[in-house]
Formats: structure tokens, sequence, C-alpha cells
């Protein structure tokens, strides 16, 4: 039986991904580049195999092909976010374009069945507001390094299905939250929740000045990497592009009366405004999903208040991975 290659799989999105491939009996091969935790590979067990790649380097993908009898791939591998593309633009290039571009290749001439590639709704970044739903055939406005490198790769995935009959699609996800991402410290891109949620089970007060009027639709990890697998299992593709996530913006103000639910006694004050969670994204509105919903009748399992409290139960079941290094 073929295997689906997921790339990044030690990656946020990535290790979720793989958890429920593995979970469901499909055969997985997990890619990964410099970052390898023994004790997460060891609990996905026997169902997956794991190799290390440099993907934008053509003869290790080739070798990677070769070993191993790839079917397909969900490709999430990249470099994140702005604030880690910007002191290295070459190196966010080369991850995030020329990557995808060798991936693309290889699935063309190995006739792979699917391509799904992770992109992200940062390629909207000059909105008429910021809260009217984007819907998947709104045109892109990126502007920033990490946002360009993206949409780059999204007109390759099109030609790639319009031009030689891949059956590729880009899923754009959004403001990804869960396990088992705990930021030690502040982490303007990952957003609220784990700020939050990670200084409330330390028992400390959260006193921010401003903050909450910023609104994104922040989508739990498990639900994301459900709905990428819905696409992979599909029999077929209709589109190109699709959103994959919440359908809905929440405001750091109601991030924090969910925080407050999932632990009760935090202590919790927020100023308006939407610093310091704009000091490196541009809020838009929610994307709209409706693609996930017509075609595969998919719609995410967990509200905001579903999501943020079974993330606090694993992070009180795991603290020991995030507790040791968390700012005081």
């Amino acid at each position: 039986m073929g295997k689906l290659l997921i790339t990044g799989a030690m990656g946020h999105v990535g290790f979720e991904l793989a958890r429920q491939a593995v979970a469901r009996g499909i055969p997985v091969v997990g890619q990964y580049m410099t970052t390898f935790r023994t004790a997460d590979a060891e609990a996905l067990g026997p169902g997956i195999v794991w190799a290390q790649c440099d993907l934008a380097d053509p003869f290790g993908l080739t070798m990677l092909a070769a070993e191993h009898d790839i079917v397909g791939c969900i490709h999430t591998a990249a470099v994140p976010n702005d604030v880690l593309a910007f002191p290295a633009p070459l190196k966010a290039f080369q991850s995030n374009v020329t990557a995808t571009g060798l991936m693309l290749e290889t699935a063309r001439r190995l006739k792979w069945r699917r391509f799904v590639f992770v992109s992200t709704g940062s390629v909207f970044q000059s909105l008429p507001d910021a809260v009217t739903p984007v819907p998947e055939d709104m045109a892109p406005t990126p502007k920033s390094l990490y946002a360009v490198t993206k949409r780059a790769s999204e007109m390759m995935v099109g030609v790639y299905a319009r031009t030689y009959g891949l059956s590729a699609a880009t899923a754009r996800i959004s403001w990804i939250y869960g396990q088992p991402l705990v930021p030690a410290s502040f982490d303007a891109p990952r957003g609220p929740i784990p700020e939050f949620l990670r200084r409330a089970l330390r028992g400390e007060p959260v006193h921010e000045p401003s903050g909450g009027d910023f609104a994104a639709s922040f989508t739990y990890v498990p639900d994301c990497a459900a709905g990428l697998l819905v696409l992979w299992n599909a029999e077929r593709l209709a589109h190109d592009t699709y959103h994959v996530g919440s359908g809905r913006n929440y405001t750091t103000f109601e991030v924090a009366e969910a925080v407050r639910k999932a632990v009760p006694g935090t202590r919790i004050e927020i100023g308006p405004g939407t610093a310091p969670w704009t000091d490196t994204t541009v809020m838009r509105g929610p994307l709209a999903c409706s693609r996930m919903d017509d075609e595969f009748s998919y719609r995410p399992a967990h509200d905001l208040d579903a999501g943020l409290a079974a993330f606090a139960d694993w992070m009180r079941a795991n603290s020991a991975r995030w507790l040791v290094g968390a700012r005081a």
C-alpha cells in the first residue's frame, strides 16, 4: 500500500496530521529537516516511517522519493511566518518556494494521486475591512516576504493542476493553536491563546494594556488536520484552492473569556486596540470555508470554548513539556 508523505511532520500542523493519519491506518512517511523529538516519534508507533530530508535539495528529495513507496503528499513544511522569514529572506524563498516547486515536479513525474499544499490566510494583506469573510476566489494581496513566498507556491500548485493534470490543491489555514505547541515566551505570530493559557495555568494574572480588539479565525489544530485529511481522501477535487478553518473571527476579549472558563479563577484584564498582535501581522476577515462545507460537508468540530478547553486539558496532562523555561 502506497504511503502518504507528510512534510514538516515534526511541525505544529504536520505532527497532528501525522497522528491522525496513523490513527486512521494510513501509512505515512514523516519528513523532517532538523527538529526531531524522539518521544513524539515513538508515540506514533510503527505506522509512520521518519525520514530526514532538505526538500530544497533536488538530490535529497529524489532519494526520499526513491526509497519510499509514496503516492501523494500533504506539504506543510515551511518557514512559518514573517518573524522568522525576515532575517533570512533567501532561506525563506528556498524553503517556501524552491522546495514546493521540486515537490510538485516530483509529484508530476511519479504520478502521485494527490498533492495538498498548506498555505496561509496571510496572503490577504490588503482587504477593504477586517470583518468581511474572505472567500476562496478572492484575489490575494500579499505584501510581506512570507506572504509572497506562500502566494508564489499557490500559483505553482494551480499551474500544475491546470497544465499537467496533477490532482493538486492549496489549503489555506489561519491562526492554528493547540498541542503540542506552547511557546516558552511571548510569540506574537502564534496569537493570544497559547500565551494566555500558559500564564493562566501557571497561576499568573494576565494584565495587558491593549489587544482586546484584535480578532482572528483561531482554529484548533485537530480540526485543521482533519480538514487536510478530507482533501487527501477526497475522490476528486473540484477546485485548486480551499479554506480550512473555523470560518469566523474571535476577538482577544472572547479568547480571554474562554480562558476564564477553561481555567477558573484566572484574572485577565485587557485594554482596547489590536497591538501587540498586529505588530507582525495584518488583521483580516475570517477565511470563508464554503467549499469544504459544500463539497465535503466538512465543518470544524470545536468552537473556541471547546478547542481552548481541550488544549488546556492537554497542557495540564503534559505540564513538563511547557512549564520549564516559560516566562514568569
